[in-house]
């Protein structure tokens, strides 16, 4: 049996894309290209914290390494892992150290037997960069055993969508196997900016490490010069978060900045090592000032939407006297812009759930989505609702469900039946009409 029009139309709900409260790791495109300068990096992003915009990306999906960025993952495990960070003791391993041998490493002169708290431990991780603290962190997680620490790595990253990442160790000394995206650091760290102690201790500057079994007091310095106001790279407002270099991955570097209200996060890997006359450079410092001063010149937060204004509309049926229905935003929608924008150079695309809906309608009933667009590129979504309640007209209502009524098969059928009964007591009538006119003929006979 067919079903009516009445019972076909329901009000389905969309999920918005990218709204401006807490962030998720689903990012919007970005339509803006610096014109005075050019990022040396080989992938790069310049998000805003504060809405998920990209205000900048170059290769955020091109495979990588990550060199020390690596030891991002290290701290999220040493920090997931550890209840009192104070508490918890890592006994340094002969064989933990042995590892590095004869590669060079970033190091803090961790000894053999040497205990630290797993605090400390963050320090050396992603402060100093060292890759002994990272062997120490690894065995020690990893339950005596390094390989472990690095599934879990793995595991954690597949956890948190990290779809282009692979670890092979937790330091990230160089390895054809061991490799990461822009996208997917910026997942990490967003992830890792939410942990308790991780921006703490990656923003630090210098840290007294306190006397060991094995050492006495020594102070750790930040390798990320943006944060240090004794290097001339210093820039004014940067938090964290990390370096790394090896020749093949070239200069890393991820930095968060804040100014005015405005909060950043940039992402430049694969940076240059070398410049002119093969002399060693040290652009990801620079690059990242550039981006940062782009952003703040350029840019500024704006709604763009407001829930008592109008973006579309839908027919509207059964309701007297009226055949629209009006949609407006569900939440105001903001974002970063270039300064020249405003209302008037961004487009909306209206999604609704139906060309045409019936009433009774309740104001805030959700009826759809949109899409802001500027200069060619999504913005994000929000959700479109109901501007005002409209009542069900009862006459209209009765109206339509007759009509409806009239093609549904069971009707047809019950109306075909009918019609073939009064046929067939027409015939009947017929024929007993003419069997009793030839009776009546037959008794006329007779009295002749």
């Amino acid at each position: 049996m067919k079903k009516t029009l009445f019972s076909l139309l329901t009000v389905l709900t969309l999920l918005t894309g990218v709204l401006f409260g807490p962030l998720s790791p689903s990012l919007t495109a970005s339509a803006f290209q610096p014109t005075d300068f050019e990022v040396s990096a080989e992938g790069a992003m310049l998000v805003s914290l504060d809405t998920g915009g990209i205000l900048y990306q170059k290769n955020i999906d091109e495979r990588l390494y990550p060199a020390s960025l690596t030891k991002i993952m290290t701290a999220v495990l040493v920090i997931e892992n550890t209840p009192d960070l104070d508490t918890e003791i890592i006994t340094v391993s002969e064989e933990a150290l042995d590892l590095l041998e004869g590669t060079d490493s970033s190091v803090t002169g961790l000894k053999a037997g040497e205990e630290l708290t797993a605090r400390q431990l963050l320090y050396n991780l992603m402060m100093a960069s060292a890759n002994d603290g990272a062997n120490a962190a690894a065995e020690h997680y990893g339950g005596g055993n390094i390989d472990r620490f690095v599934q879990m790595m793995n595991e954690r990253a597949a956890e948190l969508g990290m779809t282009g990442t692979h670890y092979v160790n937790p330091h990230g000394l160089h390895d054809e196997n061991h490799y990461t995206t822009v996208e997917d650091m910026y997942k990490l760290v967003l992830h890792a900016m939410e942990l308790p102690v991780f921006m703490e201790v990656a923003s630090t500057v210098r840290y007294t490490m306190p006397a060991t079994n094995k050492s006495e007091e020594k102070t750790l310095v930040t390798t990320n010069y943006l944060q240090d106001p004794n290097t001339s790279s210093y820039y004014k407002g940067t938090n964290g978060i990390k370096t790394g270099y090896t020749d093949p991955a070239g200069r890393c570097l991820i930095t968060t900045n804040s100014r005015d209200g405005y909060n950043y996060l940039c992402i430049l890997m694969k940076c240059p090592v070398y410049g002119e006359n093969n002399q060693k450079v040290r652009l990801e410092f620079p690059d990242s000032r550039n981006l940062y001063n782009w952003a703040y010149d350029n840019f500024e937060y704006k709604s763009l939407l407001d829930t008592a204004e109008p973006v579309g509309e839908v027919g509207l049926d059964l309701a007297w006297n009226k055949d629209h229905l009006t949609l407006v935003p569900e939440t105001e929608f903001s974002a970063i812009v270039p300064k020249e924008a405003d209302a008037s150079t961004v487009r909306v695309e209206v999604h609704p759930t139906a060309e045409r809906v019936e009433a009774p309608v309740e104001k805030g009933q959700s009826m759809g989505y949109a899409t802001i667009i500027y200069a060619g590129e999504e913005l994000g979504t929000v959700n479109l609702v109901a501007a005002e309640s409209v009542e069900r007209s009862l006459p209209l209502y009765l109206l339509q469900q007759g009509r409806n009524l009239l093609h549904t098969l069971w009707f047809q059928v019950v109306i075909g039946v009918v019609l073939l009964l009064v046929i067939a007591l027409i015939i009947l009538r017929i024929i007993a009409g003419h069997r009793r006119r030839k009776r009546q003929r037959v008794r006329g006979y007779r009295r002749y």
